[in-house]
């Protein structure tokens, strides 16, 4: 009795054959007497004629059928299945090449369609595309690019695999996009972009000299590298987690991310210069300075309005959990170690990596005026330092040192509000900052000479 599931058996059967039949690498003992016997009824010769009733089509009956059992015996184990009488299980091969081979049908008609159109195409595209006969490296690149699949059409992913057809593309792309008018590449940026929350710009390549941004809190760095990053492709842009971290709090760029990081066009972060400069040499660094004591009032200002921040005991948030449980004045006369590396003469600090620990002599207690001389030496060292009160002249001169054209205006980000019931101006405030900045105003005032020189 032949039973369902001999039936769903031999189909099985029947769905491995087929898919060996249509491996277009494989089989082609199979695929020859396939082909002849099932061509042997359109064919000239005729061993029994037709014109004799019933017999005469004897001989074609059996080429079709010899033709199928024999392509069935010619297949190789994978795809024919031997049977015990008893339990009627596969035998022979091991279990993982079995499962290789039963592969779906219609994923091997689609791989012999696109094995065919790749050996058909291979010459006459690549001749087309590049102006020259190909190669046989070229042209095996392209048909192995050309059925493997990516979301790029086949054709494309073809030609995108052999150099010189990837230079002609190249070429068209730019030559598209030089072309194009201004409402189609805003289209083009915001479906390229959409919801990406990378900084830089998809549409843009940095050829120019490597960068790095020393962004000091509070100096308009976010609104500077807002227009920076614009002029670099994502992933020419560091994307380290830990930027936001001080460099007294999470050592900046460790050892065993400096190679990788190396290879960045664009690194910015709250570091210090001294772990910006083990990067290496050949790299353009500069920073954004304000006058010190609007920054400290700026950077309280700032803290104060992050009643969502989730507060915890750390590093990072225990300056901003005392900005809120103190007023300004109690907020500067604060003796904490990890306050003062952000108020206490910040700018000499970041310039050579001088913080206050706990239970740790305080360097820039110890010795201020070698500080302050080894601070002035690095900030000599910077290839561009913009102050932030000119923000739009900064951004204007550092792209005329990096060859690029910003925006007229600098935008404004992270920006405070300018006034502040707890930041009152009093003599005891007036004093205490000034102490904070006696150091940081020699800084400043260097730098804007700097500045106004340049101009």
């Amino acid at each position: 009795m032949f039973t369902r599931q001999d039936l769903r058996r031999t189909a099985g059967d029947l769905r491995l054959a087929g898919t060996g039949l249509l491996d277009p690498r494989r089989c082609y003992g199979s695929k020859l007497v396939l082909l002849i016997g099932l061509a042997y009824p359109f064919g000239p010769i005729d061993l029994i004629p037709n014109r004799l009733p019933v017999i005469g089509y004897l001989d074609q009956v059996a080429f079709v059928i010899g033709g199928i059992a024999l392509a069935y015996l010619l297949l190789p184990p994978p795809y024919r299945v031997a049977r015990t009488a008893a339990g009627n299980r596969s035998v022979g091969l091991p279990a993982q090449r079995q499962s290789r081979a039963r592969v779906s049908l219609a994923a091997r008609t689609r791989a012999l369609v696109l094995e065919s159109f790749a050996g058909a195409l291979a010459v006459p595209m690549l001749r087309l595309a590049t102006g020259a006969w190909p190669s046989e490296v070229d042209v095996r690149a392209f048909r192995r690019a050309f059925r493997n699949f990516t979301p790029l059409p086949p054709l494309l992913r073809g030609l995108v695999t052999v150099p010189a057809a990837r230079e002609q593309l190249t070429r068209a792309m730019l030559s598209g996009w030089l072309l194009a008018d201004e409402s189609y590449r805003r289209a083009v940026r915001a479906e390229f972009h959409g919801d990406d929350p990378r900084p830089g710009d998809a549409l843009r390549v940095w050829a120019g000299q490597p960068v790095t941004f020393l962004h000091l809190e509070k100096t308009g760095g976010m609104s500077m590298i807002a227009v920076l990053s614009a002029q670099f492709h994502p992933l020419q842009i560091d994307a380290d987690p830990r930027r936001a971290f001080p460099p007294h709090v999470l050592t900046p760029l460790p050892p065993f991310l400096l190679d990788r990081v190396r290879r960045c066009k664009l690194v910015w972060g709250h570091y210090d210069l001294p772990s910006i400069r083990r990067l290496g040499p050949g790299r353009f660094t500069f920073t954004m300075l304000r006058e010190p004591r609007a920054r400290i009032r700026s950077l309280y200002r700032y803290w104060r309005g992050q009643a969502a921040l989730d507060l915890g005991w750390n590093g990072m948030n225990q300056p901003v959990l005392a900005a809120q449980r103190l007023d300004f004045a109690d907020f500067l006369a604060t003796d904490d170690c990890m306050v003062l590396n952000y108020i206490d003469n910040f700018y000499v600090r970041r310039l050579i990596g001088a913080y206050a620990m706990p239970g740790e002599p305080d360097p820039l207690a110890e010795d201020p005026q070698a500080c302050l001389a080894a601070a002035l030496e690095a900030l000599a060292s910077l290839d561009f330092v913009g102050l932030s009160v000119h923000a739009d002249l900064s951004l204007a001169r550092l792209g005329k040192k990096l060859d690029f054209v910003p925006p007229p205006t600098t935008p404004r980000i992270n920006a405070t509000r300018q006034t502040s019931p707890q930041d009152a101006a009093s003599f005891e405030v007036d004093a205490a900052l000034s102490h904070l900045t006696r150091l940081d105003r020699v800084i400043y005032d260097t730098a804007a000479a700097r500045f106004m020189s340049d101009g």
